[in-house]
């Protein structure tokens, strides 16, 4: 049976290589960065004013796409994309947490080698400049050690499916 990253980068390469998607996205870039500015009405703190500048600056060198309430920054070249939003930690797995507030990665997938990364750092810088940890789940043990190289430490098989729960400590600053 294939796991949800299987899953979900079947999907990427679906949704990724479909020119009505693609024109869809380089058509919808002036409303998405407008629905993340009215998304300031639900959560209108300085912190999320913030994680929203950031977001935006990003669409210089990516195409941004909400989905369902999470953002996700694409390549211009459509090789890549990453998903991710500002949280508040899942009240099950809080204790693992020093912020009040993360940066939680979804989905990171890629079509060409060094373009996730690039779009992971972009994420992470992000966290950074917020002073926030970054999470993300993993399944195998090759996506663990990929995300170790970027910092993240293993919390253990923690989630429900016995995912492993990866967060990047805050940085000092």
């Amino acid at each position: 049976m294939p796991t949800i990253t299987e899953i979900g980068h079947q999907q990427f390469k679906m949704f990724i290589n479909n020119d009505k998607f693609q024109q869809h996205v380089k058509k919808e870039q002036e409303n998405m960065a407008k629905g993340l500015i009215i998304s300031l009405l639900a959560n209108p703190t300085g912190i999320h004013q913030t994680f929203i500048q950031e977001v935006i600056q990003l669409t210089k060198k990516c195409y941004l796409y909400c989905d369902g309430g999470d953002i996700l920054l694409i390549t211009k070249d459509f090789k890549a994309l990453i998903k991710f939003n500002i949280r508040k930690p899942n009240p099950l797995f809080k204790q693992h947490f020093n912020t009040s507030w993360i940066i939680e990665i979804d989905n990171l997938n890629s079509l060409k080698k060094g373009h996730g990364k690039m779009l992971l750092k972009d994420v992470l810088a992000i966290s950074t400049k917020l002073n926030l940890e970054s999470c993300l789940w993993t399944e195998s043990d090759n996506n663990t050690k990929y995300f170790e190289r970027h910092n993240f430490k293993s919390i253990g098989k923690v989630g429900k499916d016995n995912e492993n729960l990866m967060i990047r400590r805050k940085e000092r600053v």
